[in-house]
């Protein structure tokens, strides 16, 4: 799904292709257009939506779900609902970040639903990947050699086993409220992260190339 914070880069708008469906908030529909990826719906309550993305889908026929304005959900809250209605099993959260620091906070809420819930979920945008990784969680971060791996403990501490990076090591415990799992290195083509206890946050800082402006 796409929100409406800072438009995704090339290379993360790339990522949708392998997406079976695309669910659009509002005014992200823009975004997509300068793409020319049609979404497979757009939810909202259209108060960013441009009236030339407007005029786009209701070409293509893509629906257009309308929310009232004053509502207790956020556009990107109806867009997981709708992401979650379709029978999502995996969820790519695009567009997240930027704008203002209270919406990517609660964007990252999303994510937490997500995992919650038992859905597979993944958060990229600033050249960035987040995911939250709990109890008996295992996963592999694939990352080029010399990308920053962050893990930073939530709800308490955590503890883990790493592999791949400039500190691996087993059973290291992340303390409340500590940044020691932030700034390590992948040394490989990825890094792996078993959880013993607890739920982390894992981000990966890819740093892509971003194109020059004239």
């Amino acid at each position: 799904m796409v929100l409406n914070g800072d438009e995704p880069w090339p290379e993360e708008m790339k990522l949708l292709d392998a997406c079976e469906a695309i669910v659009c908030a509002d005014g992200a529909a823009m975004a997509l257009l300068k793409a020319n990826r049609p979404p497979t719906v757009i939810v909202g309550d259209l108060d960013s939506l441009d009236p030339e993305a407007y005029k786009w889908a209701d070409a293509l026929d893509v629906p257009i779900e309308r929310h009232p304005k004053d509502k207790d959900d956020t556009d990107g809250e109806l867009a997981l609902q709708k992401a979650f209605d379709l029978g999502a099993r995996s969820v790519l959260i695009l567009g997240a970040h930027g704008k203002r620091s209270a919406m990517f906070l609660a964007n990252l809420y999303l994510l937490r639903r997500c995992h919650e819930q038992g859905v597979d979920a993944a958060m990229i945008g600033h050249g960035e990947s987040m995911r939250f990784v709990g109890a008996g969680g295992e996963v592999f971060l694939t990352g080029r050699t010399g990308a920053t791996l962050n893990l930073l403990p939530v709800d308490g501490a955590c503890v883990v086993d790493l592999e791949g990076t400039d500190w691996d090591g087993q059973e290291i415990v992340l303390a409340p409220f500590s940044a020691r799992g932030a700034s390590n290195r992948i040394v490989s083509d990825g890094a792996r992260v078993r959880v013993r206890s607890g739920t982390l946050l894992a981000i990966v800082e890819r740093r892509p190339e971003r194109p020059e402006r004239g």
